[in-house]
């Protein structure tokens, strides 16, 4: 007798363990879309789940945009506090920072460009609500973790963010702020 056959048995994953894998599938569709085009459907197809399993853990897609958003920005406050070392001059501080963020935005566009659908979805009262004090809160840590002035930390946040728009946007060299300096 023939048997059909036995189809590879699924791992099956705990609640904490499906979260992250639709987090990851969130992340990438947002990233790729904004918060508006991404569909759940899409991430659920993403993530290898039906779609309304994605709301048996997020209460709708805009508590997924925002899950994502957290983990971006614990992603970068980590960078941030790992590259700022208060043993290290405020200058040597930001150099290590802009590094640190350049290397991960160019490993991992994903992350770059969620960042920039992150602000773009700031058009919602909800989402801007939590954009805007995640942004405050990073500048306020990286004033405590540089010694820095808030004005200079507001700086190299804007030089930041102008990387960002830089490397989205695959602008040429001499389209770019160099290291510490105003212009190439």
């Amino acid at each position: 007798m023939v048997t059909a056959p036995m189809r590879a048995a699924r791992q099956r994953l705990s609640a904490s363990q499906r979260r992250d894998q639709i987090l990851a599938a969130a992340f990438a569709e947002f990233a790729a879309h904004g918060y508006h085009a991404a569909a759940t459907a899409d991430i659920a197809r993403r993530a290898g789940i039906s779609q309304p399993y994605i709301y048996a853990l997020f209460a709708d897609k805009k508590a997924l945009f925002l899950a994502c958003h957290e983990r971006a920005m614990q992603r970068l406050r980590t960078l941030l506090l790992e590259a700022a070392d208060s043993t290290v001059s405020t200058d040597t501080a930001f150099a290590r920072i802009e590094r640190a963020f350049s290397e991960l935005y160019t490993s991992d566009p994903t992350q770059l460009m969620f960042q920039l659908q992150s602000h773009a979805a700031a058009s919602d009262p909800e989402i801007r609500a939590v954009v805007r004090q995640r942004f405050m809160d990073m500048v306020d840590e990286g004033v405590r973790a540089t010694g820095a002035s808030r004005a200079q930390v507001l700086e190299q946040l804007a030089r930041g963010l102008f990387m960002t728009v830089a490397l989205a946007l695959e602008l040429p060299d001499d389209y770019r702020l160099a290291p510490g300096g105003m212009h190439s």
